[in-house]
């Protein structure tokens, strides 16, 4: 097994953020139908439109709960249009591992979550 490959057991045996901000102010779920793996992200943001916070809780494959794992890692302290700017190739270089097709949307579950979360913030605004 390679590091890369221990990287992403790591983060789906022991997530970072795991758990629900129990004072977020904006969440968001996203389900994938076709494999059942399904992901809430939990965001507060500060004055300066910054991820102050995020949590997720959910349950998928280890790429689903670990690519959720590394974004959120990834994203405390961006602003919501840096987040609202991020793309699934963003997500796939923070695994730094090869995704196979049938594992994309898997990768993709918790930016689309996060995405979904943040937008609903500037929805608010």
């Amino acid at each position: 097994m390679n590091i890369y490959q221990e990287k992403l057991l790591e983060h789906y045996h022991n997530p970072h953020n795991y758990g629900k901000l129990i004072d977020a102010k904006h969440s968001a779920l996203v389900e994938n139908v076709n494999c059942g793996d399904a992901i809430e992200i939990f965001v507060n943001i500060d004055n300066n439109r910054r991820i102050q916070q995020v949590g997720f809780e959910g349950e998928g494959c280890a790429v689903a709960i670990a690519s959720v794992s590394l974004l959120t890692d990834h994203v405390k302290g961006k602003t919501v249009d840096e987040v609202q700017k991020m793309n699934l190739a963003d997500v796939i270089k923070l695994l730094e591992i090869e995704v196979s097709l049938s594992r994309l949307r898997c990768a993709g579950l918790g930016l689309d979550a996060l995405k979904k979360a943040t937008g609903n913030f500037l929805d608010r605004k």
